[in-house]
């Protein structure tokens, strides 16, 4: 895969293949897993290999539970 840490959408759709996955869906995972720099929207290295390997609703939710430690834990309204 190389030394990149992050990927363009356009790079993105290289990296995965442009018959495989196309701009909609590769802007909507940029969108939701990387990070914007000033214009640019860019997808982490580690979100390109995931979706390669197949493991994205693995990443989804490795990213959910280290986004919710140090939060106090959800409450359910009791009925």
């Amino acid at each position: 895969m190389g030394e990149r840490k992050l990927y363009t959408v356009r790079e993105l759709r290289e990296a995965i293949g442009k018959d495989k996955i196309g701009r909609d869906t590769a802007y909507m995972l940029a969108r939701k897993f990387g990070v914007r720099l000033g214009n640019r929207l860019l997808v982490p290295q580690r979100v390109v290999e995931a979706l390669l390997d197949g493991r994205l609703e693995e990443l989804e939710l490795e990213l959910a539970l280290k986004s919710s430690k140090g939060r106090a834990p959800l409450e359910l309204p009791r009925r």
